[in-house]
């Protein structure tokens, strides 16, 4: 490799260790490449999630606008990409048209978006995958073993920021569910509860996201931070939160105080491990104080209304509320699906975004996979409002 090669391979990693943004290091890395290699029009990040085997579209960076945004493909139905994990070792193709016949879904779409040439790395840090990168081309024949080299270099990268962003998150999960048990020795709501409305709330966000402009990098985190919800929940006596029935007055007053606490205690929780890096920290805020704002102002802590909730608040209330109303409680049986959802159609527009219910209620399918998947192991009983 020659001394420029090399400088410019110094220039791009220093780069990518002062810049946290993920979106503006994928913009700058494919326009630091573009210098040499002025074919590459794409340059995508794709997080897996392996709790769901599913690969998700994260940042992206492409010289025109296509549709190869908010799409997600389950790993083990790809052959050649499971193939390239076991492996260890990237995929260079320098004429797509190979494929035409085939019919997976991506390959279409990368055709139809007039890509001619690709590469695609798998992102692995001692033998876990975190993701791939994939770079494509309007050109065929380009990418040869010079240009190759320096993704991987990229790919590298990327692969110890990604691990880097996903361990802070980590740590913050981890750190509120080892307070579950160290500090109350019981946890109010399954983890299969927390997953099934962070899967609600990916499913709301996927089908909202043209209408409200969400980026795959705001739907990622939605789904990330949805677990994290209730928080404030941990600052809430036993006596309250694992009552078998209705709550009193009083003692309702002080549920709804698990917003502002939550709030609190996640600042404290930021400031304490040194996480105001992770990307959009204020979006998870927003959730955790927000989440029980109402569409006409009568929600709390703030009484926001209608706009003033943030679209990724309002995603997940309604998840949380769906999620709720078709599980078991201390204090109720199980709702059904179309019961649920009539009762969601009751409160659209007036205290849930209608957008957000209309979302949920259009994905019957869906749902039920996502229950079938991530059904209740044990009951642990809690109120919940």
């Amino acid at each position: 490799m020659n001394i420029c090669k090399k400088v410019q391979e110094i220039e791009i990693a220093s780069y990518l260790a002062h810049h946290s943004d993920l979106k503006q290091k994928i913009s700058q890395t494919r326009a630091d490449l573009n210098q040499s290699y002025p074919f590459i029009h794409r340059l995508s990040l794709a997080l897996y999630h392996s709790e769901r085997d599913v690969i998700q579209t994260h940042v992206y960076d492409e010289d025109i606008d296509t549709n190869i945004h908010n799409y997600e493909a389950i790993l083990s139905e790809c052959k050649s990409l499971s193939e390239l994990v076991t492996a260890e070792t990237e995929r260079i193709v320098n004429d797509i048209s190979i494929f035409d016949k085939g019919k997976h879904r991506h390959t279409a779409l990368i055709r139809q978006a007039g890509y001619l040439s690709s590469v695609t790395i798998p992102l692995l840090i001692e033998g876990q995958l975190l993701g791939f990168l994939f770079v494509n081309s309007r050109e065929k024949n380009v990418f040869a073993e010079e240009v190759v080299q320096r993704l991987r270099l990229i790919a590298m990268i990327f692969t110890l920021l990604v691990h880097q962003n996903s361990e802070k998150i980590n740590v913050l999960k981890s750190t509120v569910e080892s307070m579950k048990m160290v500090s109350f020795g019981r946890d109010p709501e399954t983890a299969e509860h927390q997953q099934r409305m962070a899967s609600f709330s990916l499913l709301i966000a996927r089908e909202v996201a043209d209408i409200h402009k969400l980026t795959d990098l705001i739907i990622s985190y939605i789904y990330l931070y949805a677990p994290l919800h209730d928080l404030g929940k941990l600052m809430i006596a036993d006596d309250i939160l694992l009552k078998p029935g209705p709550l009193s007055n009083d003692q309702f007053l002080t549920m709804q105080a698990h917003t502002n606490k939550g709030d609190e205690l996640a600042a404290k929780l930021i400031n304490v491990y040194q996480l105001s890096e992770i990307p959009n920290i204020t979006l998870l805020r927003s959730i955790i104080r927000s989440h029980h704002e109402k569409m006409d102002g009568s929600g709390y802590p703030d009484g926001l209304k209608g706009e003033q909730i943030p679209i990724a608040v309002r995603i997940v209330a309604v998840a949380d509320i769906f999620d709720a109303l078709t599980s078991v409680r201390p204090y109720k049986e199980a709702w059904t699906i179309e019961d649920a959802f009539a009762e969601l159609k009751k409160l659209a527009g007036s205290k849930l975004d209608a957008d957000c219910v209309n979302a949920l209620i259009n994905n019957k399918q869906n749902i039920l996979s996502i229950q079938e998947k991530f059904k209740d192991k044990e009951y642990k009983s809690g109120s919940t409002i």
